[in-house]
């Protein structure tokens, strides 16, 4: 039975369409559907009553503008039947049988209609006992078929049927109308008129008091004999008694019956025919039963005199509200608004509130009404501003005030405004019935009071405001116009967001009316009042917004259908009719509804994953649905096309999908049992326990099973989880498998070069995008190949995978099956295999996987799935800008959304592609010269390794390439950037100019990349030599043998040019093998403690002694002698000059250093010493023979050097040219000292590079290479010694009798004049000016100095004297100074030269002696 819900509800006279058999069922509807157009008839079209006129109490004439609003419904029950009597709308006031002649072409319609008669005779009394007209339409006759059946009224197709039906319509309505005339003179001879009682409150306390008085002598009305027929929505007698359970699976009885002493008024005024007279006297009024359930106001313990004459005080009160009533429904609304004034008076007075309350609606509804007819009784306000007056073009409001958020039901008195305030009052005052009466008000007036207003408001939200459209919509029972009504239970949106901003009736406002009827005890209510009102209530929420309300509403209205779904499916089974057993048109609409909750609660279809259950789903209805196929899970598991919004309570969904399923269970519907529980187990399994998890799992099968079988599934679910398969990453294949390309091309890697030579100006840039240096894996031809597949398991229960494979498409790949148990919550780790058969382009899709139980399928893997990594400034961005909170219009609801792309567009799936190369040759290590692949060097040794390769794979080697790695390049040690350069130098000369390994041929660095052209073919041998250099702290290397096909790339290259394809250059692919070292690395002989002497020779040397000590040193062999001691006086006669007039200056200088053996056998060791071109002083070199333990001083005669101020200007070198250059922190060094650095730098490099050292092992004939660099530490006193001067004294004496004795040593006779010349030659490159200042000096034997020799030396001359200019590089300025010794003696000349700008003194190593003796 429908609600009265509408605000216009108590105007409406219900009218019963029934089919007459046989009709079809179409054709009923659509007749039906013709007969609700004439639902509204005037009354001044009504035919008026021939007996009384005008004078008739419900005359169409008194008000002839009057409308009488039919209501014609094609079903009944009685749930309602105690509140007949309270509120006369809720009644059956008609029948009307609708017969099809078109069925009756071989038949007498007289005998449709007797059987009309005879059966409406027989369920007037038990179904439609209220009913007081009834009418039989034969629609569609023939021109065969006469209209002689008397009572049957023939509606012909032809001519002007509307005015046919209406004319037919305005005579049953005045028949209607007299009969209201009967009713209402029964009802005021009423001496005591009660109130309903609830089914509930009847059923609970007086059902045994009920029992004990079934022979009560009292007479019983029709309505107490003949009870409505069961309703399974009534509550069960023999269950709970204090509340029903309505989720009980089995059929629920009928409520007990209600009595009212008034009842006798719903009696039918005809029984047999409408045509009929009425019965001119009416029947004698039932006493009053003493029976508790018939009054409101009798206790549980018996009738109470004082409650029943209270009730006698406030029957005419509420004989008012009834007469009221029935001049609503006649349309006669002046009288009606009269009336219902009067009861309200008189009910306020009585305090009879639950009346006073529904004369208060029914006084709303004519309100209504007038105002809609545009009539004025007197007492109706004006109606409020139209929404054009209220809101006006310029969007303000003109009355009352001018701020657009003023409410209407704030503003000046409206119709609005009126009715909030009416039913505002109305509520109160059934809230107020408990107070006066022993009996609680029904729940269902309360609840249906509350709908009204909501629905009232919710409407004039909707268009806007409050208008002419709007007062129609309200009249004629609709939320929208035609064509746009949503049936309840479903979601639906503003039509018209422009027209709801309009209206100033806020949206929490209505859904606060609506959520009032919460406050009633729904569950007292039978369980088709309450999902009648819960789907009001979710229509009035979804339309305002309130989405997530509105599903909550929704979701407990299906929790009540639960066990009516229940029942209904218990009866269909029972029967035997198969037709019954098929899913039926309500129970797809209650599957719509629950979509619906799922959609508003984040389990929508585009919001989770299904597992392929929703095709299986809708694979009974794709022509029906054939554009709505979710195209995001369309296909095999794993290939998801793009992000979904993502939101909801995980608790509050796992209740929804647990209720689906129970709905689906109970219709039943597999396919939709089978997509919501794949849908909680894949989405909900963090949340569910593992006992539920498994219980879950177990029945996708036998759903599957039964859905097949029933032929509501097609496709079978072969997975019901998330996609277990991760990830895949192709492994990196053994080091002596790995492939590396190089193009072959040189001209590319020149332009790479100068692509870089050309960009960043910084070596390293920390802000510069970093390049992806992943190594990126090449598959070759006809070999294994493997991939880390990561498979998870997020179910409490583990997964017993039975056979899983790889899935690939592109070139022919062969897999390797495997098998694994994957635990519980837990992930796995599976190495999985296979052989690519060509040459290509070969596409991972993903895994093949079959687990137990279930078909194999394909799981792919989305790369575009996986989020790319970005740095904190990219990431901060993407926060700032591409996340936001985004309000969608239409469903209200807050959603976290990433704008990845467009919701309407797919995003394709990025599939694992490698490439595959043709096949590659392989070389492996057969042997080596080497014992557990470790060596043993003293420090300064060079070994040889020989290493034999063997071509083992089945494709030609023609190039081979080595390279090297050691301990000290790989881990070099750390330069301070703080440190001297000289010491930088060292360490980087240490560890990058000294290489541990080199190969044959390699004589420099450039050759140790250059790769060598051979002939290998397969099952070919080939050797190959590498040197081992002892470096000192290197304890380990590898060799690596690069090696590959070049021809075959070559002829590639060489097609490729004949085909003009130049842009793509040929590549050709090596392969390495590498071959550790383990090296160690002794010191046995450890230099120390240089110096550097000046040598001053004044002895001659006879060229007979010269060349017998050159001889001495040539005999002298590092590889004969185990005993050999350093010839020192060799040496030293070497520096020597031999018949030499002139005696120069000697330009040795003697380096000695000491040479420890650290070991435990003798060693030879040999010095070579590079003075010059000549080839006599370039051979000379020194031997000598150091024992176990001892240090030997080895004495090494060098020519001094002198380098040329560019050379000694140059910045110290670096083997790191691209090194990046860091601004020192120390002080600034003054330009001198840093000239004074550089020239040590390189005269110590000089002295390094003349003197080189090799030894020799006495017992194994092991050699190497002695290193002096370690050691050499130069002092600035030892670098004026090794260096030439840069102002270079030269003397020289003239005279009779001078006799040169050796370097600057002169002999003279007394008394004789003689000169000396003082020569200073400039070998800087700029002039020089300089003071010479001499010193003459008397020595004695006894070592004492006389310096007064003004009576022994006669001086022409000055002892200070300014030199002219000297210019630069090697030019010579002379001084002449005349002497005469006056005594005999020693004498020695003393002398310097300062410079007269910077001051700057040059002294001499030696001085001049003169020996002057007697003549």
């Amino acid at each position: 039975m429908d609600l009265a819900i509408n605000i216009t509800s108590p105007c409406r006279v219900r009218v019963l369409l029934v089919p007459v058999s046989p009709i079809k069922k179409s054709t009923f509807w659509e007749k039906v559907e013709l007969v609700k157009k004439f639902g509204v008839v005037r009354l001044g079209d009504v035919t008026p009553d021939l007996h009384k006129g005008a004078g008739a109490m419900f005359s169409s004439q008194v008000f002839q503008e009057g409308q009488m609003h039919f209501q014609f419904v094609t079903n009944y029950k009685r749930d309602h039947a105690h509140l007949e009597d309270f509120q006369p709308h809720r009644r059956i006031f008609g029948v009307i049988g609708i017969m099809d002649c078109q069925e009756w072409k071989d038949k007498d319609l007289s005998e449709g209609y007797r059987s009309f008669v005879e059966t409406l005779d027989k369920s007037l009394n038990l179904k439609y006992p209220t009913a007081v007209a009834t009418r039989c339409y034969a629609f569609d006759p023939t021109e065969t078929q006469p209209d002689d059946t008397k009572g049957l009224i023939m509606i012909p197709n032809v001519g002007n049927m509307s005015f046919y039906i209406s004319t037919m319509i305005c005579d049953f309505a005045s028949e209607i109308l007299t009969q209201f005339a009967t009713i209402a003179g029964r009802i005021e001879r009423l001496q005591v008129l009660e109130s309903p009682i609830p089914l509930t409150y009847t059923a609970h306390r007086f059902e045994p008091v009920h029992q004990s008085q079934t022979h009560s002598p009292q007479p019983q009305s029709s309505l107490q004999q003949r009870a409505p027929l069961p309703s399974i929505s009534s509550p069960n007698p023999q269950g709970d008694q204090t509340r029903p359970n309505y989720r009980a699976s089995q059929p629920l009885p009928a409520p007990v019956p209600t009595q009212s002493v008034s009842s006798s008024f719903l009696k039918r005024a005809s029984t047999a025919s409408a045509n009929r007279p009425p019965p001119t006297k009416l029947a004698p009024m039932p006493a009053p039963s003493p029976n508790p359930s018939m009054s409101r106001s009798t206790s549980a313990h018996g009738p109470n005199s004082s409650d029943i004459g209270k009730t006698k005080r406030r029957t005419p009160g509420r004989i008012k509200k009834l007469l009221a009533d029935f001049y609503l429904l006649a349309g006669r609304l002046p009288d009606a608004v009269s009336h219902y004034q009067q009861a309200i008076e008189m009910t306020r007075s009585m305090t009879d509130f639950l009346w006073l309350a529904s004369a208060m609606e029914g006084l709303a509804c004519a309100t209504l009404l007038l105002e809609y007819l545009h009539a004025d009784v007197g007492h109706i306000v004006s109606r409020g501003p139209s929404a054009a007056e209220l809101f006006p073009a310029d969007g303000q409001p003109t009355s009352p005030t001018t701020e657009k958020n003023v409410s209407i039901l704030d503003g000046p008195k409206s119709t609005v405004s009126d009715i909030v305030e009416q039913y505002t009052q109305v509520l109160h005052n059934y809230a107020r019935v408990s107070t006066t009466a022993s009996v609680p008000i029904p729940g269902l007036i309360y609840a249906e009071a509350c709908a009204k207003v909501a629905r009232f408001l919710l409407t004039v939200h909707v268009h806007g405001g409050w208008h002419e459209k709007v007062l129609g919509l309200l009249v004629q029972g609709k939320l929208w116009e035609d064509g746009t009504e949503i049936h309840p239970g479903q979601f639906s949106s503003i039509i018209n967001p422009t027209q709801s901003q309009l209206s100033t009736i806020p949206r929490f406002e209505i859904a606060e009316w609506a959520m009032r009827i919460w406050v009633v005890h729904l569950e007292d209510l039978s369980l088709l009042d309450q999902i009648h009102l819960m789907t009001s209530m979710a229509t009035v929420l979804s339309t305002i917004g309130y989405h997530r309300k509105a599903s909550w509403v929704l979701y407990e209205s299906t929790t009540r259908m639960l066990p009516l779904l229940i029942q209904s499916r218990a009866s269909m089974t029972g029967s035997r009719d198969p037709n019954k057993k098929t899913i039926g048109k309500s129970d797809s609409g209650v599957l719509d509804v629950m979509k619906q909750i799922c959609e508003v609660y984040g389990l929508g279809e585009r919001n989770v994953h299904d597992g392929g259950a929703l095709e299986a789903m809708h694979s009974q209805e794709e022509t029906e649905n054939n554009t709505n196929t979710v195209s995001n899970n369309k296909g095999v598991r794993g290939a998801v096309a793009k992000e979904h919004f993502r939101f909801g309570w995980p608790a509050l969904q796992i209740d929804i999908l647990r209720q689906c399923i129970a709905i689906a269970e109970a219709l039943p519907d597999y396919a939709a049992m089978l997509y919501y529980t794949t849908v909680l187990l894949k989405n909900m399994y963090r949340h569910i326990s593992k006992e539920e998890q498994i219980r879950l799992a177990t029945s996708i099968q036998r759903i599957v099973a039964m859905g097949k079988r029933t032929g509501q599934v097609e496709s079978s679910v072969n997975y019901w989880g998330v996609n277990i398969v991760s990830s895949i990453e192709a492994l990196l294949p053994i080091p002596r498998k790995a492939v590396y390309q190089h193009p072959i091309q040189s001209n590319i890697v020149a332009s790479a070069a100068d692509t870089s030579a050309t960009g960043d100006p910084f070596i390293y840039n920390p802000f510069a995008q970093k390049k992806d240096e992943k190594f990126q894996v090449t598959l070759v031809q006809s070999e294994m190949c493997e991939f880390k597949v990561m498979l998870t398991n997020p179910f409490g229960f583990d997964l017993d995978v039975q056979n899983v494979v790889l899935s690939t498409s592109g070139v022919p790949f062969i897999p390797t099956p495997a098998s694994v148990i994957i635990p519980a919550n837990g992930t796995l780790t599976l190495r999985l295999a296979g052989t690519p058969e060509e040459s290509g382009v070969l596409t991972i899709r993903g895994c093949l996987v079959k687990i137990v139980g279930f078909a194999e399928q394909e799981f792919l893997v989305d790369l575009g799935q996986k989020p790319k990594a970005k740095d904190s400034r990219e990431r901060k961005k993407d926060d700032q800008s591409k996340e936001e909170f985004v309000k969608l219009k239409q469903r209200k609801c807050i959603y976290r959304y990433i704008y990845t792309e467009s919701s309407n567009e797919l995003k394709p799936v990025e599939f694992y592609e490698l490439a595959v190369i043709d096949e590659q040759p392989l070389l492996k290590i057969k042997s080596t010269s080497l014992l557990h692949s470790a060596v043993m060097l003293y420090e300064g040794e060079m070994t040889h390794i020989s290493i034999e390769l063997e071509n083992i794979g089945n494709i030609p080697v023609d190039f081979i390439t080595l390279s090297f790695t050691d301990s000290t390049t790989i881990n070099p040690l750390l330069v301070n950037p703080e440190l001297p350069m000289e010491e930088q130098y060292e360490i980087e000369l240490f560890t990058k100019g000294t290489h541990v390994f080199s190969w044959e041929g390699s004589m420099n660095e450039a050759a140790q990349i250059i790769g060598k052209k051979v002939v290998l073919p397969p099952g070919s041998q080939t050797t190959i030599i590498v040197n081992v250099y002892g470096k000192r702290g290197c304890t380990g290397g590898t060799i690596q043998v690069e090696y590959g096909y070049l021809e075959r790339a070559i002829q590639k290259q060489l097609a490729n040019n004949q085909e003009g394809a130049t842009h793509s250059p040929s590549i050709f692919y090596t392969r390495q093998l590498y071959l550790p070292v383990l090296v160690t690395v002794y010191q046995n002989l450890e230099p120390l403690n240089w110096d550097v002497l000046y040598l001053r020779h004044n002895a001659l040397v006879s060229e007979e002694m010269m060349d017998k000590a050159l001889e001495d040193i040539r005999s002298l062999d590092i590889n004969k002698g185990s005993d050999i001691e350093q010839p020192v006086e060799d040496l030293l006669l070497v520096t020597r000059q031999a018949d030499n007039d002139k005696q120069a200056q000697s330009d040795y200088c003697l380096v000695t250093l000491d040479v420890r053996n650290t070991w435990t056998v003798p060693f030879n060791i040999e010095f070579m010493i590079d003075n010059g071109t000549d080839s006599v002083e370039k051979s000379l070199h020194s031997v000598v023979t150091i024992q176990p333990g001892w240090t030997k001083r080895v004495v090494l005669p060098v020519k001094r050097l002198f380098l040329q101020p560019q050379t000694c200007t140059q910045p110290i070198p670096s083997f790191e040219p691209n090194k990046q250059f860091v601004v020192s922190q120390a002080p600034k060094m003054p330009p001198e000292q840093e000239r004074a650095r550089l020239q040590m730098f390189w005269y110590r490099e000089s002295l390094l590079k003349r003197i080189k050292a090799t030894w020799r092992c006495t017992s194994t004939d092991r050699r190497g290479v002695l290193h002096l660099r370690p050691s050499l530490r130069l002092t600035p006193l030892q670098l004026t010694i090794l260096k030439k001067e840069d102002m270079e004294f030269i003397v020289e004496m003239e005279g009779a009798n001078v006799k040169k004795a050796g370097h600057r040593r002169f002999s003279c006779n007394c008394n004789d004049f003689v000169s000396m010349n003082v020569s200073i030659r400039n070998r800087h490159m700029h002039p020089v000016k300089l003071i010479l200042r001499i010193q003459p000096v008397q020595s004695y034997n006894d070592g004492a100095k006389e310096y007064d020799l003004s009576d022994k030396l006669l001086m022409q001359g000055l002892q200070q004297v300014v030199l002219p200019e000297i210019p630069g590089n090697n030019n010579i300025v002379t001084y002449r100074l005349p002497l005469c010794f006056l005594s005999r003696g020693q004498f020695e000349f003393l002398h310097h030269a300062e410079d007269v700008h910077t001051r700057e003194v040059y002294y001499d190593h030696e001085w001049a002696i003169v020996d002057v003796n007697d003549t």
